[in-house]
Parts: structure tokens; sequence; C-alpha cells
């Protein structure tokens, strides 16, 4: 606090890197003394000089983690929204924008961030018309995925369609599943959080079953299931701290400090194994109508042995059947 309250421009985003690390490490909850320092982080001006972007993101992101009900009832979280929209709106910082949408998501209480999706969602699709780049694909496809996996498959359809009739669908066929079946995740956990979300889009959501135009689609999302699953583990390893999660623009007054690495995030801890995941529920879903998802399977995986292959073997290895 003290040398924050110094203003001394060099140091500042390192003091927000190791305040960020010491929270981290704490117990569940917020001191006093962090409860206090919480509402000059959101000062404008801070969030201003790029190099104390990054250190500010994750110390913003350590509070969620530790302390989001608090916030919520201390009325920050409105605060915290403006924050994402003005990262959002700026290429160099909408990768730190995502970062903090991502721990809303994980932390905030659902019913405490309702009110806010369909503001949210507008955002992220106004930015997607004005920038269509592969990264800013791959940062909200990994969104919609971490979403889903939270909150279910008919949440998102209904946050996309209540914008516009169709819009959901819309999404899958020309942005999402387009940008996975090119693109490989570019970490492990992109991966899995990719797996889990369309896992439950693909095996929860009737609504794809209901005409020919949805079974080409539900076909297509178990394509770029097993395409996803197949490439995992070619980006990174356990345990390693994935750089390029976070883009940084060159400051002269920012570096990473080496030995203040962000702890990684599992928001699906509770899922070990994406593949028996996988298995499980596609074995529910074909239990519930006998005889109707073989042919479409067949369908969605015929055109590349090599998902064929990987997908038989998964199945043999789970030891369930699909009628």
């Amino acid at each position: 606090q003290i040398v924050l309250s110094m203003e001394v421009l060099e140091f500042t985003p390192y003091v927000f890197q190791v305040l960020a690390q010491l929270l981290e490490y704490r117990a569940e909850g917020l001191s006093d003394a962090y409860s206090s320092l919480f509402p000059p982080l959101l000062t404008p001006t801070l969030w201003e000089r790029k190099g104390n972007v990054p250190g500010l993101t994750r110390l913003i992101q350590a509070y969620l983690h530790k302390g989001a009900p608090q916030l919520v009832q201390q009325g920050h979280l409105i605060p915290i929204l403006g924050i994402f929209q003005k990262l959002i709106a700026s290429k160099a910082n909408e990768a730190n924008g995502f970062a903090l949408l991502e721990s809303i998501t994980i932390y905030v209480p659902k019913e405490a961030s309702q009110g806010n999706l369909r503001d949210i969602f507008q955002i992220l699709l106004i930015r997607l018309q004005a920038n269509k780049g592969i990264r800013y694909k791959r940062l909200i496809a990994n969104f919609f995925a971490l979403f889903i996996g939270r909150f279910g498959a008919q949440a998102w359809l209904d946050q996309m369609n209540g914008l516009q009739a169709g819009l959901g669908f819309q999404l899958l066929m020309n942005v999402w599943m387009p940008y996975l079946m090119d693109n490989a995740p570019a970490t492990r956990m992109d991966a899995k959080v990719q797996v889990v979300g369309l896992t439950k889009l693909l095996c929860e959501t009737p609504a794809l079953l209901a005409d020919s135009v949805g079974q080409q689609l539900w076909t297509r999302v178990l394509a770029c299931i097993m395409k996803t699953m197949s490439s995992v583990g070619l980006e990174s390893k356990d345990g390693e701290e994935e750089e390029f999660a976070i883009d940084v623009s060159y400051d002269a007054t920012y570096s990473k400090l080496h030995f203040a690495a962000t702890p990684g995030t599992d928001p699906f801890s509770e899922v070990s194994d994406v593949s028996m995941l996988l298995a499980q529920s596609l074995h529910s879903l074909c239990q519930s109508q006998p005889g109707k998802f073989p042919p479409l399977i067949q369908q969605g995986l015929q055109s590349d042995e090599k998902l064929m292959a990987n997908f038989s073997s998964l199945m043999q290895k789970s030891g369930l059947a699909l009628a």
C-alpha cells in the first residue's frame, strides 16, 4: 500500500504481481487489509497505463477466486464488469479481458451475474463483428465452452437466442465449429474446457436433433470434440505455465516476475478424464433413444479415418456400448 501510494510508476506493475501471488496462496476469504485495498484497484487511471494491465488483471482474478461473494456484497461486480468492457475493446488487452470474464464466470455466484449476462454477450458479439481474427475466435470459443460447462447448453442458447432468434446455431455453424476444425487448442486446458462444454452441448441439447439441419450440426460438434481430443498434449505439458494464454504488448514498465508464476486454474477439476465423460454422456444419450445416434456418429466421423479409429478406441476403453 505504501509503494502504491508513492505512485512510483516503475514499481507498481511488480507490486500488483506480488500482491496477486500473496493472495493466491491465502486461505479462502478476504482480510480487512485486502478488502480495503480493493476499491483503489478499480481506479480508471491505473488501467490506462498498459504496463499495469497484466498484473492488475491477475490481482483482480485472485480477489475473485478468494472472495467473489464478498466483492459482490460490497457492490464491486459492476465496476469489475466495466473494466472487462474496457479491456475487451482493445486488441492489445482483449486476452486480459477474457481472463477477467472467465474468473467472473467461475467464481461469481450465477444469481449475482445473471442480470448482466445479456450485456456481456452483446459486448462479446459486437466485438466479434469488428474483430474476426484467429485469437479473438479462440478466446470467445473458449469462453462459450466454459459458460456451457458451468451453466449448461440451454443457458447459453437462451442467451444467444435472446439477442437474435437462431443466433446460437449460427455461431456454432459459422464461427465456433469452423475455428475448432482448423485450429488445434492453444493449451491442454483449452482442450479440456472445449471437450467439457461441447460434450454438454452434444448430449444435453434436444433442439440440435429437432430437424435435419440440427442433426448435421450435431455431427459436426462430435467431429470437433474428437479432433480436439486428438490434439490434447500437443501444445503444452501438465504443470507448465502457459505464457501465451494472455498476450502482453511490449511496455518498458512491465516485466513478468520469474518467481511469481500464475498458478493454473482448472474450472472442471471434478472431471479427471474427458474421454470417459464423453463416452458416458453418449452412452446415456443413446439409451434414451435407442438406434437413433449410431448412424449420426457414423455420419459425423466417417470422413476421417483417424477420428473414427480414435472414437472406436475411446468407446472400447470405456467398456460402454452405444445402442
